[in-house]
């Protein structure tokens, strides 16, 4: 298994050592390439001709469409990949808690499944140690569905229809690039950035996902679980951590395999993120983790805006004077405030 570069500043794909990867597959069976259609991190948009390059060079193409179709129209008549997976929550939001995986035909014949769970077999015995799996896709449905949300995705999709995907990817493209140009401009009385945007600093190929980490006036990182509670308090909700991301996070701060060695070597079995991350403080500054904010269908100005207000309480103000977080060691989680 091996993964793309995503250099920086801008985190997109390297699409020369992409194409070194995509070298055609051996004898032994097509390989899988996946990738998603817009990145959770950074909110970069990845080229979707990657879908027919890798197809020509004898590879199945899983496509994450999760946080592309909220905000984009995906049209698989012209990009065939032959997994796309989807979240209706991210589209429409609660009640659905549903997503799916769409599979072409073709590439579910060749899917080999050695085990079963409740739900996708057609007949199962102790006695003679067999079973025999459900025919197409009902053989990989584990479990009861979530059929009391299913009707939901109807009406969820109908109302994108009536609100229109083009109008939506505006009202974000609109929100999100002034909110990039107000953060970038934000300063500490002495001159010093108050913020570090991961990803594109512009709307060209890139969605309403802003990725970021606040720096106090002496060029110090403010920890992000601490800037999560105080947002909680003002009832902003944030999203923090590395977004189940852990590449384009790495990337984003140039974490390398030495450093990652470095905090396994000095924490061992006990590691934990909470231990890593101070690891990777004390080595080189770096983060191990970031803010997330996006917009959406239901996103306004005077979201954006009252986010903004938040970040500019942070002018001058150090580590110190934000006070710190207490944490269960073992799920991170913050359980007090400390400060």
């Amino acid at each position: 298994m091996a993964s793309a570069n995503l250099p920086r500043p801008e985190l997109r794909i390297d699409m020369a050592a992409m194409d070194t990867l995509l070298t055609p597959v051996n004898c032994d069976g097509p390989g899988l390439l996946a990738f998603p259609a817009q990145s959770n991190f950074s909110g970069v948009k990845h080229p979707l001709s990657l879908v027919a390059t890798a197809q020509a060079r004898g590879w199945h193409v899983l496509l994450d469409a999760a946080a592309f179709v909220p905000t984009n129209r995906l049209d698989l008549r012209q990009v065939r990949p032959d997994f796309v997976a989807v979240s209706f929550y991210k589209m429409f939001g609660y009640p659905t808690g549903v997503g799916c995986l769409l599979v072409r035909n073709a590439a579910l014949k060749v899917l080999r499944r050695p085990w079963f769970g409740g739900g996708t077999v057609n007949f199962a015995t102790v006695k003679g140690r067999m079973h025999v799996l459900s025919s197409g896709e009902a053989g990989f449905e584990d479990g009861t569905l979530n059929y009391l949300s299913i009707p939901a995705v109807e009406i969820g999709l109908r109302h994108l229809r009536q609100v229109g995907m083009e109008t939506i990817q505006t009202r974000v493209l609109c929100l999100t690039d002034w909110l990039i140009k107000q953060l970038l401009a934000l300063q500490h009385r002495n001159g010093r950035p108050m913020v570090r945007l991961y990803g594109p600093v512009n709307m060209i190929m890139r969605g309403g996902t802003v990725t970021l980490n606040l720096y106090d006036p002496n060029g110090h990182l403010l920890d992000y679980r601490r800037i999560e509670q105080l947002a909680g308090d003002a009832r902003i909700s944030l999203r923090t951590g590395c977004f189940c991301n852990p590449g384009a996070g790495e990337s984003a701060e140039d974490l390398s395999d030495e450093d990652m060695r470095a905090g396994l070597a000095q924490v061992g079995a006990g590691i934990n993120l909470r231990r890593f991350m101070q690891v990777m403080q004390d080595r080189s500054g770096k983060s191990a983790g970031a803010i997330r904010v996006s917009t959406g269908l239901a996103s306004n100005f005077a979201d954006v805006s009252r986010f903004l207000d938040f970040v500019l309480g942070f002018r001058d103000q150090t580590a110190l004077t934000l006070g710190t977080v207490s944490f269960d060691i073992e799920s991170c989680r913050v359980v007090r405030d400390g400060g």
